[in-house]
Order: C-alpha cells, then structure tokens, then sequence
C-alpha cells in the first residue's frame, strides 16, 4: 500500500498530486491548510493550482524573507500582466483601494549561444499585499489559473538565490540546499517541442507517421550519437515573444542593463534581479514505451476533426475555409483553468465593445470622446470589464432598480468545482447543474425569455458525474440566439470526441492524460476559425497582446516528449476502462454499487449526446469512471481496500482514485450538503481514472476491494 503523502508520481520533485491512501486521509487533507495563516500541518503538497507546490512555496518564503515588508505575504506570478490583474482583483473584492505592491524579478541572459543550451531569461511578477488580503491573493491564483509551475520556481531558486540547508529562508553562498536539475535539458528546442505540442493538439487522431524520429531530436538518449545532437540543431526556429518563452536575445518592456554582480534595481513598480549561475549540461530524454494489451488500428487514427493544413486538394472548399492553423489558432497556457479564465476574459471583452458601442449609439454629437477613443482605452489587463459583470455599479432602470446591461454565461451541468467558482466570481453566471434534458429546457426557457446570453459552458462530458449535454443542439440554438459556446475536453480529450465543429472556442487541461506523467501542469485553448467571435479572438489574443506564453520551457520540453504517445495512451486506456467495467464492474451495479458513471452507462441521453459527437467508430468514451454507493461506510471501505494511488488530478498514466465530493465539497458541511441536494452529487462517490496497467492486474485490484464489501 502506498504511504500517506507520497507524491504521485513516487519520488518526483514536480509531481502535481498526493497520495491519499485512505477515506480519513481525505479528510483531513481537505481541513489541512489554513491560508489565512499560512499554516499547514501533515501534508506537504496536493494540486499545485490549489495548494502551492513546495518548491513554489519555498521560493515565495525567500522572496518574502528578502524583500517583505512588515506584515505582508507574498505570491509569484508569471508575468507583470498577470500581476496587475491579481492587484485589480485584490482591490475589488476588498472594496478598498488597498496597497498592492509588485516586484518584478528576472533571472541573466545567456551570453553565448553555448550558454543558451542551459540558460534563458526568467521574469516573475511578486504580488506583495497584507496578510489580511492574502486569502484573497491565494484566491486569483486557484481562479484564474495563472500561475508558475514548479519547474520555474526550481530555476528562479536556482538563478538568483542559493539556499541554505538549515534555513530555508535564509540566503548562504557557502552551502547550497537546492541543487540544479539532473534531466538536462537543451533549451534551445523550446520552439520546436511547443510546434509538435500544437500539431498533436490539432491533428486529435494524428497520423502516426507524420512524426518521424526525426521531428523528437530535441530529446535524446545519452547514450545516441554525437551526430543527433548536430543534426537536431537544424530544428532551431526563429520565432520570439514577450515573455519566459521568448527568444534570448529577444528585448522586452522588462529588459534592463544591469553591470554584472548587481544584484537588483528597483524600476516603475518592481525589482529586477540578475545572479551568477554554474553551468549546466546538454542531454536529452529519451520517450518512454507503451504497452498496449491491444493494439490501436493506425488505419483508423488519420481522420481529423480540427482539420489541419495538410488535408488534400479534393477536399470541400468549405473544409478549407475551417482550416486550423497550429501556429495562430492554438494557444498554450500554465493551466487549463488559464485556458478557461482567458477565454472568460476574451468574451467580457467582446461584452463591454457591445456596450460601449450602445452607449455611443446613445450619445450626443456633443460627446467629447469618440467611441474609436473608447475602444483604444479599452484594456483587459486590468479587471474593469469583470468587475461591472459582477453586478456593481450598474445603472438603474425606470423603476431605480439595478439593471446588468451586460450579458451572462451560462453553465451547462455539473463541471469541475473550480470551474463554476471562476465563472461566478467574475461573471454573473446561469447554472444548469443536471446536465441533460432538464438543463436543456431551463436554457430554452432563458433564451425566450428574450434575455441575450454571452455564452454557455458545457464541459464534454461532464467532471465527476460524466454526464453529456446535446451539444448539437446547443449549437442550433447558439445560431439561434446569438452565443457562444465554450466546450472543455479535458474529460472527453482530444482522441475520443470532436468538440471544435461545434463550438466557437475549445479548452482543455493538458496536465491529465495528454501529459501523462502527472509532473506538468499546462492547458490550451483552440479558437475555430469559422466562429463569428474568430476575429475578435484573434484580434483580443495576438493585435492587443492579451495572450502571454507563460508555459515556462522546461515544462514545454518535458510536454512534449510525454504527449508523443498520446494516442495510443488515450486508446490504451478506453480499452482497458471499458474492459474493466464490461467484465467487472457494471454486472455489481445495483449490488454492491449504488450507480455507475461513464458516458456508456450514466443514461441513454448521455451515450446518444457523447455518441454523435464521437470522433469515428474507434474513438471510446474515456478513461474516467465514477462508483456510488449504498452507505457511507461501503464507500470507505471500498475505497481504502483499493490498492491504488489515490489523490487528486487524473489522467495519469498509473490508475487513481478519489472520493471527489469529499475532496471538492467536504471542508463546509453546508456546501458538502448543497452539492448533494442541488447538484446530484452523491457523498459516496469515487472518481477512478485508469491508467495504463494491465487488464489483469486492475482485475483483480477492483476484484479484492468488491469482496472487501460484500
């Protein structure tokens, strides 16, 4: 049995989950950390969206010991943007103009292009605010998603301080606690491995013969010969940016000359900070095997739904006009909840133009300022548009009643709990919790009601519960009435259903079964080039620079070569899941197990809704599954019997599970209450996500906690 607070996976320094071994570890790993206080007890690390990764902490603890002021605490984010947003944020739900301060910090530049193999600029923003508003400050981070990974945290800690073993907090040059990474990577093939992530992504059933060994040379065996590493160099792309991915010798806003051995200089708002570094090391990671109990049909893996630029002439020219392009129409980010906050941000963006352009509509000629004007100061960095959506300072109607001019998102069945919370917070939000028809019908209602929706939320299929929504149907009635809809496939991925024919913008996670290693946290957003909202979406990302890539390189490098068995992954473990509850688990339910929940057997609608929007007759229905049962003391046993890793996120390549309502619900016993009576959760329930053991072996691991509650 694995021990209680081992990082999943084992002995891993950038593992984005823990191990939770039993019923009561839940518990008391979701009553663990008080962030009003800053205090935690038995466990050291969870999600790092939710819970600061160590490295991460470690380095907020050293800023802070370093350039604190009395009474503040700090949080690191990845670029000054971000930051500002974080302070527009602090200020509005503190309802006071509180101080925030911002430091900005940056690691050297390369001098050579030798030294550009191991070393690239680093810049954070740190968001200084009071204790008190800290709650707060932690709040945006889990939110909005914008966060910097631990991999970041390890070069920054790296870069610019050297720890010392007895005090964390403490700066020593003579005795060195944090050691450099052993994995060795060249960051000069950053480019290339985030060129091979967007193709993956796009291409969903990619050829796969597309990616010849040699597209992978920017990781290789140690053991290869010298001769790959040259010809590897020829991948080398020119492509540069304004953040932590640009090209070294690309200059931004954040550049200062600095002599060498100055160790910071305070400018505008923040700090820049420059440190001596030891050199590191050129070598290459070579991919992991798969093995597959059945082998996928590769005859099978070539038809796209985001269709790419290599389809034929023979194609329609309709086909041609929706051609996505890796490049400008995939976006890459440090979560997929950063996926899902931009995207949210793009469309209230698209809301306050519609205002502004009635209120100018609604002027007089004598207006001072011209709508033009309004729409250049127009600025989504800050917060504004978001605050109005929350439902302050709005304008009263005939009657002094206050009246949101501005549109609402709608939620569409139960998703992941963090996911309603960000759209509640920075939206005035509809949510359908059952997922299915009854959802449907309360929308229709809404909709002629004659009140505009921005957009509707659909996740496909649902988190936990695995529930699809009538996605073909939402888009007839999105041409109907004028919305968008925003689809998350972080459940259903990229391989198994088509989400982007009908939706105007697709997010997903890439931390789950995409990477499958559990190590990198990461997520996109897809834009479809045939929506009505593409040129603004364009135009808000790229024109007006609201897109960062603030997927720091190392986690891009480490992506990709763990996304490149993606496919045959994600068939792997349909089959095996299906397989598993085919053979074992759906003949128990009704016995043992209270209800079952998968896309095949949540309900009828379900499977005809996921069905119609499979890629082709190949594509399965995941490998997520959630088990209810009778009493609450079944479910413990069953799940402690479980010899599994199990701790939040899923997706992993190693099978886990979690007693999701718990987990996401059980701090509060009224929100633990509300999730069971309005949202159809059951407090029973396990989240199993299968990964990629054998039949046999999970077989006969479910098979022994099955007889465990006989």
């Amino acid at each position: 049995m694995h021990k209680v607070d081992d990082t999943i996976p084992a002995n891993n320094p950038h593992s984005i989950s823990v191990n939770l071994p039993t019923w009561q570890d839940v518990i008391d790993f979701v009553h663990d950390e008080d962030i009003t206080t800053h205090t935690k007890h038995k466990f050291k690390q969870g999600y790092p969206r939710v819970r600061l990764h160590p490295l991460v902490n470690k380095l907020c603890n050293v800023i802070s010991e370093k350039y604190a002021k009395e009474n503040e605490s700090c949080l690191c984010f990845p670029s000054y943007n971000v930051a500002k947003r974080c302070r527009e944020y602090i200020r509005f739900k503190s309802q006071s103009n509180v101080k925030v301060r911002i430091l900005q910090l940056a690691t050297s530049k390369p001098i050579n292009a030798q030294e550009s193999k191991w070393k690239k600029e680093c810049k954070i923003a740190v968001v200084f605010v009071k204790d008190d508003y800290y709650p707060i400050l932690r709040e945006y981070w889990q939110l909005s998603g914008e966060i910097i990974s631990s991999r970041i945290a390890e070069y920054v800690l790296h870069e610019l301080f050297i720890l010392s073993s007895n005090n964390p907090n403490t700066i020593n040059s003579k005795n060195t606690e944090l050691s450099k990474d052993k994995d060795d990577l060249d960051f000069t093939f950053t480019d290339r491995a985030r060129k091979l992530i967007k193709k993956r992504i796009t291409n969903n059933f990619m050829d796969l013969n597309a990616e010849n060994e040699d597209s992978n040379y920017h990781f290789h065996d140690n053991n290869n010969d010298t001769e790959t590493n040259v010809n590897g160099a020829t991948y080398l792309d020119s492509e540069t940016s304004n953040n932590n991915n640009a090209s070294n010798n690309h200059l931004s806003d954040w550049d200062l000359n600095f002599e060498n051995g100055e160790e910071f200089q305070e400018i505008d708002e923040g700090i820049t900070t420059q440190s001596n570094v030891t050199p590191g090391l050129n070598s290459m990671i070579p991919p992991e095997p798969i093995f597959a109990d059945t082998e996928p049909d590769n005859n099978n893996l070539t038809n796209l739904h985001i269709r790419t630029e290599s389809m034929t002439a023979s194609d329609t020219e309709e086909t041609r006009d929706s051609l996505v392009d890796p490049k400008k129409d995939v976006f890459l980010f440090p979560s997929g909840m950063a996926a899902l906050f931009t995207t949210l941000r793009l469309l209230l963006q698209f809301d306050l133009r519609r205002v502004n352009r009635t209120r100018s509509n609604a002027s007089t000629s004598s207006s001072t300022t011209s709508f033009n004007e309004m729409e250049t100061n127009i600025s989504a960095n800050d917060l504004s548009s978001l605050r109005t959506n929350s439902g302050t300072d709005l304008p009263n109607d005939a009657n002094g009643k206050p009246t949101n001019i501005y549109k609402k998102t709608v939620m569409f069945g139960l998703p992941y709990s963090d996911t309603l919370k960000m759209l509640k917070t920075f939206n005035n939000t509809y949510f359908l919790p059952n997922g299915e028809n009854e959802s449907m019908i309360q929308l229709k209602k809404i909709l002629h009601s004659g009140e505009q929706i921005l957009a509707v939320f659909i996740e496909a299929p649902s988190n936990p519960l695995l529930k699809m929504g009538n996605i073909i149907e939402l888009k007839e009635l999105s041409e109907m009435f004028g919305f968008y809809i925003i689809l998350d496939e972080s459940i259903g991925s990229f391989v198994n259903i088509d989400g982007l024919q009908y939706a105007d913008i697709v997010c997903s996670s890439l931390s789950k079964i995409f990477s499958n290693e559990t190590t990198t946290m990461a997520g996109t957003l897809i834009l479809n080039p045939r929506s009505k909202i593409y040129s603004f979406s364009q135009e808000f990302l790229n024109e007006l620079g609201e897109y960062e890539d603030n997927l720091w390189c190392k986690d891009i490098l480490y992506l990709e070569r763990d996304s490149r068995d993606y496919v045959a992954r994600t068939m792997k473990t349909n089959l095996t899941c299906e397989y598993l509850l085919d053979n074992l688990l759906i003949p128990e339910q009704g016995k043992n197990f209270k209800k079952i929940y998968y896309p095949k057997v949540t309900s009828t609608i379900t499977k005809n809704n996921y069905d119609t929007i499979k890629c082709n007759k190949d594509s399965g229905y995941g490998n997520i599954f959630s088990l209810t049962f009778h009493t609450l003391e079944q479910a413990k046993l069953f799940y402690d019997s479980l010899d599994l890793y199990k701790g939040p996120s899923l997706g992993s390549n190693i099978t886990m599970a979690v007693p999701y309502t718990v987990l996401q619900y059980g701090k509060n016993d009224k929100e633990l209450q509300e999730a069971v009576d309005k949202f159809g959760l059951d407090e029973t329930l396990i989240r199993i996500s299968i990964g990629c053991e054998s039949r046999k072996t999970l077989m006969t691991i479910f098979q022994d906690a099955i007889n465990k509650i006989k």
